[in-house]
């Protein structure tokens, strides 16, 4: 579950290189609008069994459309292996954060 705790420190951790930011909303949402540096995986991906061509040891933050999209891409991103994958919610908390988006 997102907290507030858990998105700025997302913030910080991605901006310092630490950890992957991954969208998993659909190409739309995407093309858009997405936060800086966000690897863009969408959902339906996950649901198939296609990951994203990141390390598993690495720490993942997953935002998707809503927190239930993302909380779900944490689940299937568990589910195949990483270790360390936390729900931040929607890009509107990577944003209110003081995330960068681009």
């Amino acid at each position: 579950m997102s907290t507030p705790h858990n998105v700025l420190r997302a913030v910080h951790d991605v901006a310092s290189g630490v950890a992957t930011l991954l969208d998993v909303r659909g190409d739309d949402g995407w093309n858009d609008i997405r936060a800086e540096g966000a690897v863009h995986w969408p959902l339906a991906c996950l649901r198939a069994d296609t990951i994203p061509e990141i390390a598993l040891e690495t720490p993942v933050y997953v935002y998707g459309a809503d927190e239930e999209a993302s909380e779900e891409a944490k689940d299937l991103l568990i589910a195949q292996g990483f270790v360390d994958v936390v729900s931040i919610g929607g890009l509107s908390d990577w944003q209110e954060a003081g995330g960068e988006v681009e």
